[in-house]
């Protein structure tokens, strides 16, 4: 695994899912945050989502990549790449092994809903090609109810959006998607 990765825009005519979640152990609770961009990198959308009731930080991670999958289907996304900071669980969904770990019912409804997709691919990134849905999700910690964004997202985020989609772009890399 590289250190210091990019955030990288998605083929064209796919979008990108970002997910991520923030866990707070005193009171069990969480924040389920998504950012979802095109080819360009632009933002198709946002959501940050309070949970109750959640077990852990990897419970946490795979609700928020559960809600990751909610949105896309809200939003009318078909193909679709799924990325987060979570290793465990993009490697329970990769995997062909039968999951016996509490995440199971998690991964398995993920990936019943991802049936309804014309594409779906899963991939795991490092904390800092994932600081765009990390700064969702701590703006999401302030809201008491789920928020949802079409085209937009708080100015932080889109601040923190337009430097990857400006680093990449330095580097000559746009049309390199995957």
């Amino acid at each position: 695994m590289r250190r210091n990765e990019l955030w990288r825009p998605p083929m064209a005519g796919v979008i990108k899912l970002n997910f991520d979640a923030s866990f707070a152990s005193r009171s069990n609770s969480s924040v389920s945050a998504v950012l979802a961009r095109d080819s360009e990198g632009l933002i198709m959308g946002a959501c940050t989502y309070p949970m109750v009731d959640i077990a852990d930080a990897f419970v946490a991670e795979a609700r928020a990549c559960e809600r990751a999958i909610y949105f896309a289907l809200d939003m009318g996304f078909r193909k679709v790449v799924l990325e987060g900071d979570s290793l465990t669980v993009i490697k329970k969904l990769v995997s062909n092994s039968t999951d016996r770990s509490v995440l199971c019912f998690i991964s398995q409804h993920i990936l019943s809903l991802a049936g309804a997709f014309e594409k779906i691919t899963y991939n795991f990134i490092p904390r800092e090609a994932n600081r765009a849905v990390h700064e969702l999700a701590m703006v999401g910690r302030k809201q008491k109810a789920p928020c949802f964004w079409v085209e937009e997202a708080p100015a932080k985020v889109v601040e923190v959006a337009e430097l990857d989609r400006h680093e990449w772009a330095r580097r000559g890399c746009f049309g390199s998607g995957f």
